[in-house]
């Protein structure tokens, strides 16, 4: 299609229009629309699609935009029955703007996939629209990553044999001005399909070998999605609401997991929160990498998919998000809180139904990913959160986000924080929410005064930095007592008020309180038991802050998140090297240069992925052992002949972080490299072929957080 095109569909309709005098003649105003009634057709060996669209739309006296996909060829163009002229204009096409309008340089777009549509009107008024338009869409889904600390090339558009996939990113729907419009979409598939998009399916029909399915949301929204492709389907009922399984046929034997832990999701939200919002929940299966949540629906993709973790902590994480983002919407000038409440309700959640352990550690593992990937130079605040794509932007949007709404039950109580949930979903189904309107919540329910979280957490940067020290102890032979004066500052160079857990413990004794620091220094005092030996200061990382290097034992994410680490390999055969080159493609989605130099580095902070040259580093050597058959890790034994392993550790040779790994079977690494990005919490990671079969986490170092308290009582007072 031309660049610039004046179409006319009847000589002597078309419409000689002029600007009325109250509209401004150098500027265009984007259409708005209100509401889109879909109608898509594929063909899919063709790779192409046919689009009709209706509805209504606001517009203005004058000239008129809108965005559509720039594959997409227009035929029909009509503004209450009357056709329209319009010109066509890449994004990025300054030069064929109508010389009258004047044009913001600063928002071009090299990179956007529309057209913007141009037409004129002699009214301002809301008028029904009709668009006939197609083309072919074939992305190549190849280069696709997608996983928990890293998202690389995302697929917009794209119609295979496998399966067509448009994202509201495609602009296969006309887009204007619009924060949220009704949709209802339908789709002419093969007879052999199935389609999925938002909200609740009307009808579903077979006519003359082809299939007719219908699908509407009744919320308002700000972007449609679909799906279809050959699936098997699988079925069940939770109370009211129908689950669904849409799985290519190789994958059927993991349906009755999928189905019954969805099921069992969404019986635990209704509880929690209010009634499922949509009538149906399908988890429907990709053939390129996905893990996205959308209204009555997710989209994983395949690999994803047969991860043996994934019913457990994503599946859970979509089926939420119909409560929190899909029902109740998002403010996203104000910030995306919707991530971090997910994540606290659905991945951290089960983490602490769990055990107390598994809540720990997860919450500590967010505080080590904030260190790993998160800096002066890329840290913001929550405010400006509204999507991810990096591993700092999901540790901020997410993580931080998840610590906040954990300190806020903190300070209230489970019964006031999960009582604002209720409220909130309640209130505010097909409404936009706010950070603000959440803290409003909270103190309704709870009558605490929580503005300052507004101030601390979500519209600044940064994470507090906390210190102790023991300023006086007294102890009591008579009354086997301790008295403790201990001084706790926050160095951040911000002020906090923060809710500061302290334990005392030793000899069987232990004491759990904590203090409130609302001060750059505080002091506090404390009479405990003489048993106590040790001070520790937010011992299980309850509080959302900056840890220690001595705090943070060497892990996966802390490589995965430094941006100019060296690739070295010295065996010079071509299989090592080109497996290796692989391998480091697919771990930071970029290509990567291969030095084959021994392992060297005087820049300060380096860091170093290094495949086996025969030297096991020196942080390593007390946590292996090596023998020319096998290698032993955490006391399990591995042949080396069929199996990968990936170490991490810390000071060798320059380097600061390194991942050493140890390998004969290089034909997996490239397929081992797309995998690590899921497992960044980690220390080292085994692998027979591709199957993960090890994985721990190294012992830390002392925290400065822990405090030695003296060994022996002696005579005295307090």
């Amino acid at each position: 299609m031309s660049r610039k095109m004046f179409l006319s569909f009847c000589a002597a309709a078309l419409l000689i229009l002029s600007v009325q005098p109250d509209a401004r003649a150098d500027e265009a105003a984007e259409v708005k629309f209100v509401n889109h009634e879909l109608t898509i057709t594929l063909d899919v060996p063709d790779h192409t699609a046919e689009f009709i669209e209706d509805g209504s739309a606001e517009i203005q006296g004058g000239w008129n935009l809108f965005k559509l996909a720039s594959g997409a060829a227009v035929t029909e163009f009509t503004i209450d029955d009357n056709p329209v002229e319009f010109l066509v204009l890449a994004a990025n096409d300054t030069a064929g703007w109508p010389e009258e309008l004047t044009l913001d340089l600063s928002e071009i777009d090299t990179t956007a996939q529309y057209n913007n549509i141009l037409f004129r009107s002699d009214t301002a008024k809301t008028a029904a629209f009709h668009l006939a338009y197609g083309g072919q869409f074939y992305q190549d889904v190849a280069n696709t990553r997608f996983s928990n600390e890293m998202v690389g090339k995302e697929i917009t558009a794209t119609i295979d044999e496998k399966g067509a996939y448009f994202s509201s990113e495609a602009y296969f729907y006309p887009v204007g001005s619009e924060d949220a419009a009704h949709f209802r979409l339908a789709a002419t598939i093969p007879e052999t399909w199935e389609s999925i998009s938002d909200g609740n399916r009307l009808d579903s029909d077979n006519v003359s070998g082809r299939k007719f399915q219908t699908w509407e949301n009744p919320f308002e929204s700000d972007g449609l999605t679909f799906f279809a492709a050959p699936f098997e389907v699988g079925y069940v009922q939770a109370d009211s609401v129908g689950v669904y399984c849409y799985f290519f046929a190789e994958d059927t034997s993991l349906m009755e997991r999928y189905l019954s832990a969805s099921a069992d999701y969404i019986r635990m939200y209704d509880e929690l929160i209010g009634p499922y919002p949509y009538r149906r929940f399908t988890v429907a299966e990709n053939f390129f990498p996905t893990g996205y949540g959308m209204p009555g629906w997710t989209l994983l993709g395949q690999q994803v998919l047969r991860l043996p973790f994934i019913v457990a902590t994503s599946l859970g994480h979509e089926v939420l998000h119909n409560w929190w983002g899909n029902s109740v919407f998002v403010n996203y000038e104000e910030g995306n809180w919707c991530e971090g409440i997910t994540v606290y309700g659905a991945d951290y959640r089960y983490k602490m139904m769990r055990s107390a352990v598994e809540a720990r550690d997860y919450r500590k593992n967010i505080l080590k990913q904030y260190v790993s990937y998160v800096n002066e130079g890329n840290d913001f605040p929550l405010s400006e959160f509204t999507s991810r794509t990096s591993p700092g932007t999901r540790t901020v949007g997410y993580n931080k986000s998840m610590m906040v709404f954990h300190m806020i039950e903190n300070l209230i109580g489970s019964e006031a924080f999960f009582g604002a949930w209720k409220n909130v979903f309640e209130a505010c189904q097909g409404h936009k929410v706010s950070w603000q309107d959440w803290i409003v919540a909270f103190e309704k329910t709870s009558g605490e005064d929580l503005s300052y979280i507004m101030t601390e957490w979500v519209e600044r940067t940064g994470a507090p930095v906390i210190a102790v020290d023991v300023v006086e102890e007294a102890t009591s032979a008579e009354a086997n007592t301790r008295t403790v004066r201990l001084r706790l500052s926050e160095n951040s160079g911000d002020s906090y008020k923060l809710q500061v857990p302290l334990r005392f413990s030793g000899g069987g004794y232990s004491l759990d309180t904590a203090v409130v620091l609302d001060q750059t220094q505080k002091e506090f005092s404390f009479t405990v038991s003489d048993a106590a030996m040790t001070l520790d200061v937010d011992p299980d990382y309850h509080l959302f802050r900056k840890l220690y290097p001595e705090e943070v034992e060497p892990v996966i994410s802390a490589i995965l998140g430094n941006p100019s680490k060296r690739f070295i390999c010295e065996d010079s055969r071509i299989e090592p090297v080109d497996n290796f080159r692989e391998f480091g493609l697919n771990m930071t989605g970029d290509s990567i240069q291969i030095t084959a130099t021994k392992p060297a580095d005087t820049t300060p902070g380096a860091f170093a992925v290094i495949l086996d040259f025969g030297q096991l580093p020196d942080y390593l050597q007390p946590l292996i052992s090596l023998t020319e058959d096998s290698v032993t890790v955490a006391g399990n034994s591995y042949e080396r002949g069929s199996h990968t392993c990936i170490l991490t550790g810390q000071d060798w040779m320059g380097f600061e972080k390194y991942m050493f790994i140890i390998t004969q079977d290089y034909e997996s690494l490239p397929r081992i490299g797309q995998l690590i990005p899921h497992y960044g919490k980690y220390s080292y990671l085994v692998f027979e072929a591709t199957k993960n079969v090890g994985k721990g986490q190294w012992e830390p170092e002392h925290s400065p957080l822990k405090i030695k308290l003296a060994q022996a009582p002696t005579e005295g007072g307090n």
